[in-house]
């Protein structure tokens, strides 16, 4: 897995499809031709890591995506496969939201900046 090193940087490497990556809030990556940004979390519920919930909560990411000198699209995608959706579809191309971390602590707020998101790309 790759992983960006600045917040709100660009990675410069062509990441491959069908290979998970990490991507901060914040960051751009690119695979094959899509440009995919990781732009925020929104909805922290997931159930802190050593508490019994009735329900394991969601956090759902930001994202947009774009071609080279094409106008991108928003999507919102959830940690919850029971909270549609967790992917994207895109010019022939899902995006899916494999993980999200770190995963809440009780008591513990995480700082946004904080967050990784393994992300996958593949072709339909």
């Amino acid at each position: 897995m790759l992983a960006g090193s600045a917040q709100g940087a660009r990675l410069t490497e062509k990441l491959p499809l069908d290979k998970e990556f990490k991507i901060k809030v914040g960051q751009e990556v690119t695979v094959k031709k899509l440009i995919i940004k990781f732009n925020a979390v929104h909805n922290e519920s997931r159930c802190p890591t050593g508490v019994q919930c009735i329900w394991e909560g969601n956090a759902a990411i930001a994202v947009q995506v774009s071609r080279k000198n094409k106008k991108p699209v928003q999507a919102t995608l959830n940690t919850n496969t029971g909270v549609p959706p967790s992917a994207m579809k895109y010019k022939g191309f899902t995006i899916r939201l494999v993980k999200l971390s770190p995963h809440p602590q009780v008591n513990q707020t995480i700082n946004e900046k904080d967050y990784e998101a393994t992300l996958i790309v593949t072709s339909e």
